[in-house]
């Protein structure tokens, strides 16, 4: 998972890009603390557990805002020696370069938690700890027999059906080597030579044929639920055990792979105190429950855990058991290694198909070979051919315009429309909300199964020749002929939409 996006590489959709942030950067008040951090669930989740009770607890103000993981904005700040930002959320990779580029302090270590009471790396030259997140082997309960390791993972004859796993290097490639009986403490150290890269490669070699490459992190528990994989490699926060379509999966943990998010302040806060202060209280034991009871992160301080009642204590990454076996995801490696590794991972792996208009349809949109979501390889024909329900037409031969517009009551306008076959059709299309919508012509049966996957996977993008997708206020074109006599459905396949009725009719005579 993490991230989950994208989006980052890892588990979740980041919403209020940073230019949305400098909107609001007029009205912050001087005596305020201004804390950065995610969108969505994090944002929500961290004030409740922190951003809200630090201010009821010193009185001190906080502007809560939230950003997309760039920091273009914060280094023209700092740069302009001018920051307006004071304690920010950040991945490792950003904690990581920020710091060696100067655009976080480096930590008095005086005035951080006490290392004893913090999960191994929680605390850096420039950040502290918030949560844990990790990724691990996650299977189907309906397996005879339960796995224990990913050279399990590896086992096809004894546990059958595929795999899935991240469509990238990271993560990828360490999972190979502990397949290959690798310990984790050796495992960067054996990647950072060219026996070890080619040794990580050949593991892979041996499931190749067996394997799903997903790349949004919803989708391990989709492939999961539809069938198409018995075990996966999966961020964890996304099988939460309390959830009913997780009710057949499982987690393994030993040798699952974390990360830590953490706190960092921006150079040369003019409020360097109050973000000290922020952090030592975000970094205590009972608020650090608090989050772990929203979200399925591990708390970074390890007295917090023995606060949680133990069937969730035990669903968390940084659960002592589950790090005695396992590996922390370095950073600076990735740094350094990260391009070479990507670049020979992706000549080596096949390609993910972009879009797939139907489980039983072989074109796959300029893409010569690529993947399905079921693991099966795609050899694209040429143009598009969608017979079921006519073709791509020719601007030339349109012979009439229908004009539809969108709206956010999950309404098309009109609904119903007669075409003759034969007919070559332009839709001018208006989005008259403030949602994405999107017109997508299809067989109705064939819309109703994309419209589930986009509702598992909200990343996946898709896109096509029979479709048409505006943002908010935008305005469009859908050209299309009618070759075959019959009722041909359109709908909107943005998560949610077609399901509260956001669809129509052509009937073609």
């Amino acid at each position: 998972m993490k991230r989950p996006v994208i989006l980052s590489s890892r588990r979740r959709a980041r919403c209020a890009g940073a230019a949305l942030v400098f909107v609001a950067l007029n009205v912050l008040a001087a005596e305020d603390l201004t804390v950065i951090s995610f969108g969505r669930a994090d944002r929500a989740a961290l004030a409740a557990a922190y951003l809200e009770p630090f201010t009821k607890s010193t009185g001190i103000r906080i502007n809560s805002l939230s950003y997309d993981g760039q920091i273009t904005e914060l280094t023209q700040m700092v740069r302009a020696g001018a920051p307006v930002w004071d304690v920010m959320q950040v991945e490792s990779r950003t904690l990581e370069q920020g710091c060696r580029q100067g655009l976080f302090e480096r930590l008095d270590p005086e005035r951080v938690p006490l290392l004893k009471d913090l999960i191994p790396g929680a605390v850096s030259d420039c950040g502290v700890g918030i949560f844990a997140w990790a990724q691990a082997l996650v299977y189907s309960d309906r397996l005879r027999d339960a796995p224990r390791s990913w050279a399990d993972f590896w086992d096809i004859r004894r546990y059958p059906g595929k795999r899935g796993l991240r469509h990238s290097a990271k993560y990828t490639l360490e999972i190979a080597l502990l397949a290959d009986g690798v310990a984790p403490k050796d495992v960067y150290r054996t990647l950072a030579t060219d026996a070890g890269v080619k040794r990580a490669f050949q593991k892979l070699d041996q499931i190749r044929k067996d394997t799903v490459w997903w790349q949004a992190a919803a989708q391990p528990a989709a492939l999961m639920a539809a069938g198409w994989v018995s075990m996966s490699s999966a961020y964890t926060l996304w099988f939460d055990p309390e959830q009913e379509h997780n009710r057949h999966a499982r987690i393994v943990w030993r040798q699952s792979l974390y990360d830590i998010d953490s706190w960092a302040i921006t150079s040369g806060s003019p409020k360097r105190d109050d973000a000290y202060r922020f952090i030592a209280f975000a970094s205590a034991p009972e608020r650090q429950k608090v989050l772990s009871e929203q979200l399925n992160y591990g708390p970074t301080n390890r007295r917090a855990l023995e606060l949680l009642p133990a069937r969730l204590g035990d669903a968390l990454p940084s659960s002592p058991a589950h790090l005695e076996n396992a590996l922390r995801i370095d950073t600076a490696f990735w740094i350094e290694h990260g391009d070479a590794l990507e670049r020979r991972f992706n000549s080596w792996a096949p390609a993910v198909c972009r879009q797939q208009e139907d489980e039983d349809d072989d074109d796959y949109f300029e893409q010569p070979v690529c993947q399905d979501a079921q693991g099966n390889m795609r050899v694209s024909r040429g143009p598009t051919d969608a017979s079921g329900i006519g073709q791509p037409g020719n601007p030339a031969e349109v012979s009439r315009t229908v004009n539809v517009t969108m709206s956010d009551a999950m309404r098309f306008t009109p609904e119903r429309i007669e075409a003759k076959k034969g007919e070559t059709v332009r839709f001018v299309l208006q989005n008259n909300g403030r949602l994405r919508h999107e017109m997508v012509l299809g067989e109705p049966d064939a819309l109703r199964r994309h419209a589930a996957m986009m509702q598992m996977m909200p990343d996946m993008q898709h896109s096509g020749p029979n479709m048409a997708s505006l943002a908010a206020g935008e305005r469009g074109e859908l050209i299309w002929r009618f070759t075959r006599s019959g009722a041909v459905a359109f709908a909107c396949l943005q998560s949610g939409h077609l399901e509260a009725g956001m669809k129509g009719s052509i009937a073609v005579r």
